[in-house]
């Protein structure tokens, strides 16, 4: 197998042309539900946005081949530019001296699923965290599987410690003989259950059961494989063993046909968490990107092998954040996966993607985490439980049709809502709540084709809830996840692309204060100074949100007087000046003074009151 993918990737460097010299680009993102695909070219010696074309991902029966949406978008892009791509259902590389064909080719790709991730051994609550952070970034999910002997002492042990916290799921009954052989029935069905693409050991010999955590989490697998061996293709799985060095010897000969065994550092701390990100990327690739239908194609035609849409877009923000010295956030709200990214302008970087939480195929995990309450809470309307559970259902049955309808896209957008907190809240140790972003990138469909910029905005700011002076910038033309992915084969195509059409779609300059906000009073007055000369004073009330015109393209000098209780960044009270002049927008200059964080009224008639009051001042 081994051979054979590199036998490919020989045949695709065959024909590459330096890309760093590219006439042209094209760069496809494969979504869960989308295939966007563009073309970048060099027009008067820089790189733009030639033309765009999408279609739905094709994993799918009937036509099961990744390559297959690729080529109907491109055919989307031939007919605007009358150039040729595809030939014979090949990629034509590299671009001809008649213009056709393209010089590179890069893939990013979201669709797939996440990589299924089994903690085993002596999985406490704070390792199994420990291994979400890191794998936090790619597009996995981790369940534990605590050794039955490790869960039994730790019960044990609780039991002896006033006020600890119980183990979730575990009750106070002795641990006899027959529980735990019941335990490690159940363990053995959910691991069928769970049907993991890989599993990894934690532990030290140094717990209250000692090294017997790890020798069960062996003894697990290998059970496991002999009930399943000639019923699925579920073994043998991969091993990451970052436990006791002492004892991986002996794992692998235990172990033995059930699984592969990597060794790893052993997990302790946040601090050797690099390693089991590294193997849980390889892993990914290997076991869901290089098992698409289509995949051995798709190699054959990029220039670098493709990589998941979570890590291009990492890439991207952790590019701005250096090359601006700014704190950038960014967001992708696609249909399978939700993801959330911070990076600060001294190199930290905060990774967070919900696999399985998205607005598509992803909205029935959605709704069953947050429930229907936190759904309607957003809706200006009565809805019942059975109408939003049959949107639901419609939403994931065909997941490419777009809302007909106010009250459908409405509903749509308090999903999307939701899925952003959802992610959100998953960022641990108050990251988001110290983190104060200078610009805030949008993307996903449900943002980018949201009939109103200023709807976009709105679904920022109640789910985000940024505090300070921050930037709005949406990605309607979809290149956000694609930049990370150009950078790799040509960084000035990325930088270039970047700064003429991605961030063209600016929704404004937001100012949102926060701290005690005085209940129906002045809570923040503006003084807007515009390039002409002419100055504008607002006042804005607590609760409210106020639109200042500002258009694209437009600057305008900003003085900020707080009320005494009230902070906009530099401490209660303390009056604020610009140094230098923000930017306008598609919607204009946002003034969101409706306190942080954001607290919804308990009465319905109020709280849908307000929704519409909030909807209708800021245009969406």
């Amino acid at each position: 197998m081994q051979t054979q993918l590199n036998q490919q990737e020989g045949q695709a460097a065959a024909h590459r042309k330096d890309a760093a010299a590219a006439n042209s680009i094209l760069v496809a993102d494969c979504g869960s539900v989308l295939t966007k695909v563009s073309l970048l070219g060099l027009v008067e010696g820089q790189y733009r946005l030639m033309a765009r074309g999408e279609a739905p991902t094709t994993l799918a029966t009937p036509q099961e081949d990744i390559t297959r949406g690729i080529v109907q978008a491109i055919n989307e892009i031939e007919l605007v530019t009358g150039r040729q791509i595809i030939v014979d259902g090949r990629l034509l590389e590299p671009e001809q001296p008649d213009g056709n064909g393209v010089d590179v080719f890069v893939t990013t790709i979201s669709a797939g699923g996440p990589l299924r991730l089994v903690v085993l051994g002596a999985a406490s609550p704070a390792l199994t965290d420990l291994v979400s952070q890191a794998v936090s970034g790619l597009y996995a999910e981790t369940q534990a599987l605590p050794s039955p002997t490790f869960t039994a002492s730790m019960a044990a042990g609780q039991l002896t410690q006033p006020g600890a916290t119980p183990l979730p799921g575990v009750s106070p009954l002795p641990w006899t003989p027959e529980r735990l052989a019941l335990e490690w029935r159940r363990q053995i069905d959910r691991l069928r259950e769970l049907q993991p693409h890989a599993a990894i050991i934690v532990g030290m010999a140094d717990g209250p059961a000692g090294a017997t955590p790890i020798q069960e989490a062996c003894q697990l697998l290998v059970n496991a494989a002999q009930e399943q061996r000639e019923k699925t293709r579920l073994f043998p799985v991969p091993v990451l063993y970052a436990a006791a060095p002492q004892y991986v010897e002996a794992s692998r000969r235990l172990i033995n046909g059930a699984g592969e065994v990597m060794r790893l550092d052993p997990l302790v701390s946040a601090s050797n968490l690099g390693p089991i990100s590294l193997a849980a990327s390889s892993l990914y690739e290997r076991s869901i990107l290089r098992r698409l239908p289509g995949s051995e194609t798709l190699w054959s035609w990029s220039s670098a092998s493709p990589v998941a849409t979570a890590t291009s877009l990492s890439s991207l923000v952790r590019f701005l954040a250096h090359h601006y010295t700014m704190n950038v956030m960014a967001v992708d709200a696609g249909g399978a996966n939700t993801t959330l990214l911070l990076a600060g302008e001294r190199g930290e970087f905060i990774p967070m993607v919900k696999a399985g939480i998205g607005v598509g195929s992803g909205l029935g995990e959605l709704l069953k985490r947050v429930g229907s309450q936190h759904i309607s809470r957003w809706l200006p309307f009565d809805v019942s439980d059975e109408e939003l559970r049959q949107f639901v259902l419609n939403t994931m049955l065909h997941p490419h049709v777009v809302p007909s309808n106010q009250r459908e896209l409405q509903i749509s957008q308090a999903f999307a809502r939701e899925a952003i907190l959802l992610t959100a809240e998953a960022l641990k140790g108050g990251a988001l709540s110290n983190f104060s972003p200078d610009l805030i990138l949008a993307t996903g469909g449900v943002l980018a084709h949201a009939p109103r910029p200023a709807q976009a905005a709105l679904m920022l700011l109640d789910a985000l809830q940024p505090r300070g002076v921050t930037s709005l910038v949406l990605d309607r033309t979809l290149l956000f996840q694609q930049l990370g992915a150009i950078a790799t084969v040509n960084p000035v195509a990325a930088v270039q692309v970047n700064e003429n059409d991605a961030v063209t779609h600016r929704l404004g300059t937001c100012v949102i204060p926060y701290g005690t906000l005085p209940p129906d009073q002045i809570a923040l007055r503006v003084v807007v100074e515009y390039s002409n000369g002419r100055q504008v004073q607002v006042e804005v009330m607590s609760g409210s949100i106020e639109v200042v015109p500002l258009r694209l393209n437009e600057q305008a000098l900003l003085t900020l007087y707080p009320a005494q209780t009230v902070d906009v960044g530099l401490g209660p009270g303390e009056r604020a000046r610009a140094a230098e002049e923000i930017d306008g927008g598609l919607v204009g200059l946002i003034i969101d003074a409706r306190g942080r964080p954001l607290v919804l009224p308990a009465d319905k008639a109020e709280r849908q009151a307000r929704l519409l009051q909030w909807s209708q001042a800021i245009g969406a």
